[in-house]
């Protein structure tokens, strides 16, 4: 997405995730899991932002 010229933007990150080398599949499944709640928090929380 290529934003239009002087046009306003939002930078949102949350808090690291780490998944250790020797992860099975449950422990996978279970970041993939956090990973995809805190990028909805994050989309939903921009969203609200940018409304006007």
């Amino acid at each position: 997405m290529v934003p239009f010229p002087w046009s306003r933007g939002l930078y949102l990150w949350g808090a690291p995730i780490w998944v250790p080398r020797d992860s099975d599949e449950q422990a996978l499944e279970a970041a993939r899991l956090e990973l995809e709640t805190v990028l909805n928090r994050l989309t939903d929380q921009a969203e609200r932002a940018v409304k006007p």
